[in-house]
C-alpha cells in the first residue's frame, strides 16, 4: 500500500540492515521497472534489459552498504544513473563484440548525463502512473466498478454516458466515480513524486 511506502531517506536507512527484506522489496518496487525502461530504451532485448536491472540493484545495495553514497553530495537518482549507465553500456559492449564478430561496429555510445537524467524522470513518471494506477484499485474498497467508470472516461475516452450503460450505473454515479478517483489518484501521483524525488509535471 502507499501509506507504507517509504520515503528516499527511510529506505536508504533501512537498506543498511542487511536483512531487512521489506525496504529491500520496496527498492526493488521502485527501482527495478525504471531501470528496465532506460535499458529498453537503447535497444536492449527484454532478457538483456532484466539482467541490466537486477545487476544495477545489485552493484546499488553493494556500494551503498560499503558506504560509497553521499547524500550530502547529490540526489539518489544522479548515483543511480550512473550506475544504469555503466550496466547498459557493459551490455551494449556485451552485444556489440558479439556483432564484431559479423564484421559491423562494436563502437557503443551512450547519451551524456542530463539526456540520461531526463530519460531516468521520463520513466520515473510511467512507473509513477502504473503504480499509482495500481494503489488506486487497491486503495477503492467501493464497488469495483467505481475504478473501471473512471478509467473508461478518463483513459478510454468513453463518454459517460456509455459507461454507465455499459456498467450498469446511473449517469450520476459515473460522474461521481471520476470525480473521487482523480482527487484520489491525484493524492497519490503526488505522494510517489515525492517518494521518486520528482518535480511534479505542471
Amino acid at each position: 500500500m502507499l501509506t507504507k511506502s517509504k520515503t528516499t531517506t527511510a529506505l536508504l536507512e533501512g537498506l543498511l540492515e542487511s536483512h531487512n527484506d521489506e525496504l529491500w522489496a520496496e527498492f526493488d518496487l521502485r527501482y527495478r521497472p525504471v531501470l528496465l525502461g532506460l535499458a529498453r530504451r537503447f535497444g536492449l532485448t527484454l532478457a538483456d534489459a532484466e539482467d541490466v536491472a537486477q545487476e544495477a540493484l545489485i552493484r546499488f545495495v553493494r556500494h551503498y552498504r560499503a558506504g560509497k553514497y553521499d547524500r550530502q553530495r547529490g540526489r539518489l537518482r544522479s548515483w543511480l544513473v550512473g550506475i544504469a549507465r555503466n550496466c547498459i553500456l557493459d551490455a551494449l559492449r556485451a552485444r556489440a563484440a558479439r556483432r564484431e564478430w559479423r564484421g559491423q561496429s562494436a563502437i557503443v555510445e551512450l547519451p551524456g548525463t542530463d539526456e540520461l537524467e531526463q530519460l531516468w524522470d521520463e520513466q520515473c513518471r510511467q512507473a509513477i502512473v502504473r503504480r499509482a494506477l495500481r494503489e488506486l484499485r487497491e486503495q477503492t474498497r467501493s464497488d469495483p466498478r467505481t475504478v473501471e467508470a473512471f478509467e473508461r472516461v478518463v483513459f478510454g475516452q468513453q463518454k459517460p454516458a456509455e459507461v454507465a450503460e455499459q456498467l450498469g450505473m446511473s449517469l450520476d454515479s459515473v460522474y461521481s466515480a471520476k470525480s473521487r478517483c482523480t482527487k484520489h489518484l491525484r493524492t497519490i501521483v503526488a505522494q510517489l513524486h515525492e517518494a521518486y524525488e520528482l518535480t511534479p509535471a505542471t
